[in-house]
């Protein structure tokens, strides 16, 4: 009886062990968060996708997309297979003990392409490194010399009707916010240079724009309008896009010193403007933008 005392004391200790440091048979870990969409539509996959982080996995909600997940803190990519879609690879950011990190919204696709493009000062043209920039779940740093960034594994459907809208971060600049829809090319997308702009005493107060008015589309509210800017104006294609988020129809816009051609298209109903920027810190108000 004594040795089955002792194995059952020995079981009970390695029980306890495998329960501690608050993470489950693993260890410390963190939880995880967030919804897997498609790029196309921009609604969850149907059959549902799986979620994949080392050894753990889990289904997303077929309405929402949505996932929940507790992985080691030493967890560094998030894997999601779908039915029918190439597999999509997802960097974590660096994870703690006992945290809850919302990923956001990551998308797959029927294609896995790269972005690359270049980060660039918007008034002394140089690169501007070890900015981050976001895309459709996917995340880079932009290099620290050159500007130069790839985003690789982003989802791309080349029959969706979603645009594809990323955002550059640097300390010391004001967040930019990009449309990825150039060509893609042998899988490679180059949305070419994205512009940001300083944060300085000059900038208005309060208004990131030295360019502003309001939209107004008929029987409908101004969220989606597609704003494509053309330098010079008689230029073939845009510079950039913008796509407006306001149901009100305000936007501000940084534009540098120059002539331009802007052109807002929301449900086949287009208008146009023409403006000449000679100040970035001279606001120029369009009024009211009427889509006809």
């Amino acid at each position: 009886m004594r040795t089955l005392y002792g194995f059952l004391a020995l079981a009970l200790v390695m029980v306890l062990s495998a329960c501690g440091g608050g993470g489950g048979s693993f260890g410390a870990s963190a939880l995880l968060q967030g919804r897997v969409v498609l790029v196309g539509t921009g609604q969850p996959p149907n059959p549902a996708a799986t979620v994949i982080v080392g050894s753990q996995s889990v289904r997303t909600s077929t309405q929402e997309g949505s996932f929940q997940i507790r992985v080691p803190v030493s967890a560094t990519q998030l894997i999601v297979r779908t039915p029918g879609l190439p597999e999509f690879t997802f960097n974590l950011p660096p994870l703690q003990a006992g945290q809850t990190v919302d990923l956001g919204d990551l998308y797959v696709g029927t294609q896995s392409i790269s972005v690359q493009g270049r980060i660039v000062d918007a008034l002394t043209q140089q690169p501007v490194g070890e900015a981050t920039i976001t895309l459709l779940g996917q995340r880079a740093l932009s290099n620290a010399s050159t500007g130069r960034f790839t985003l690789n594994g982003v989802a791309y459907d080349p029959q969706g009707v979603l645009d594809s809208e990323g955002e550059v971060q640097k300390d010391g600049y004001i967040p930019r916010r990009f449309l990825a829809d150039a060509p893609v090319i042998d899988g490679v997308m180059d949305v070419g240079d994205l512009l940001v702009l300083r944060q300085t005493d000059d900038n208005p107060p309060g208004q990131p724009g030295n360019v502003r008015g309001v939209v107004q589309v008929p029987l409908s509210d101004a969220v989606g309008v597609r704003v494509d800017i053309y330098s010079p104006p008689d230029a073939a294609t845009p510079n950039e896009s913008v796509i407006l988020s306001q149901p009100s129809g305000a936007f501000q816009l940084w534009l540098l010193p120059g002539a331009y051609r802007l052109v807002f298209t929301k449900n086949m109903r287009t208008a146009e403007r023409t403006v000449s920027v000679s100040s970035l810190t001279q606001p120029i108000d369009l009024g009211t933008v009427l889509l006809q």
